[in-house]
């Protein structure tokens, strides 16, 4: 058994490779994005071109899945769009407002701000993932923080995602159960089937098998890094854009943890810097959701559906305020 588990990891290593070295001179990652690879992100990118096609300006939503599971662009009106992706922080929400800039109009962006849109770098002292960035947004433009390791990792992901599709995504979209995908043409693409959870009964369980604040807060230091925020509330202000940035709801345990790991303190302090600037924050992180009758989120910083179509009527209402 050991031996055919060690003759399939070689007889896969050997075809990714041939694939690799195939693709990897002159390699164009919207040549792959046409073969429809990480078609969820690719799906978002075809609908957004689409969006704009008719539009004189319009209004954004960007951040990473925070935002993504919280706000439903259809709700809030049909000039809206959700560019929003998993791991997508602001660097990655830069180089997409950079890259369309000259061929849009945008009125209003609402963005989510997280922990790991400070950190001191995306390239130095990686471990794993973390900082958290998402590589899709490499078909925007590469450049030093899309450095070339990533851009290798990211182009072995794409020759794996195209020839060798998830086979549980596969099955789940057959019968009709897929958590993740975009489903209206306005780029919503929040976990509408993930089953929301009874936090308070898994909370002990949970603690166990991950720190949130590692992931989130990885590379981010005491001194806050406020660079990468800049460049895109700058880049704002030269567009003569509104921007809102919102801060999602998280549960009673996230903030515990936060407690814990005494990542509290380093969060204060990148607030604090951001209250100096002359900006608007939409901050919902502790809002008491123990008034609604269903359980909110799926984890301890993702909103379920439901709880999804009640905070985007408190943004909507939010919005008319102003």
């Amino acid at each position: 058994m050991k031996n055919f588990i060690k003759s399939i990891g070689i007889y896969y290593f050997i075809i990714m490779t041939i694939l690799f070295l195939i693709g990897y001179q002159g390699f164009d990652p919207s040549k792959i994005k046409k073969k429809g690879v990480n078609h969820i992100f690719n799906k978002k990118v075809d609908y957004f071109e689409t969006f704009i096609k008719d539009k004189d300006s319009f209004n954004l939503i960007l951040g990473s899945s925070f935002v993504e599971d919280s706000i439903i662009p259809d709700s809030l009106g049909n000039n809206w769009f959700s560019f929003t992706d998993g791991g997508q922080n602001i660097y990655n929400s830069y180089k997409f407002l950079e890259f369309y800039q000259d061929l849009v109009k945008i009125d209003t962006i609402i963005i989510g701000i997280q922990p790991f849109d400070f950190p001191y770098s995306y390239i130095k002292n990686r471990q794993g993932d973390f900082p958290i960035i998402n590589s899709d947004f490499n078909i925007f433009g590469y450049d030093s923080v899309n450095s070339k390791k990533n851009i290798i990792y990211n182009k072995i992901q794409n020759y794996k995602n195209h020839f060798f599709p998830n086979l549980t995504s596969m099955i789940l979209k057959k019968i009709g159960f897929l958590s993740h995908d975009v489903w209206t043409k306005q780029g919503f693409s929040g976990r509408i089937n993930h089953p929301p959870l009874n936090l308070d009964s898994l909370y002990n369980s949970q603690l166990k098998k991950s720190n949130r604040g590692f992931e989130y807060f990885y590379n981010v230091n005491k001194k806050p890094n406020i660079k990468y925020f800049d460049l895109f509330n700058e880049l704002t202000k030269n567009l003569n854009i509104k921007v809102r940035y919102v801060l999602t709801p998280k549960s009673k345990y996230y903030h515990l943890d936060l407690d814990k790991y005494e990542y509290n303190f380093i969060w204060n302090n990148i607030l604090d810097s951001l209250e100096t600037r002359n900006i608007q924050i939409l901050n919902y992180e502790k809002m008491n959701i123990d008034t609604f009758k269903f359980n909110w989120f799926w984890d301890d910083t993702h909103s379920s559906y439901n709880g999804a179509k009640a905070f985007t009527k408190i943004i909507k209402n939010r919005l008319k305020e102003n």
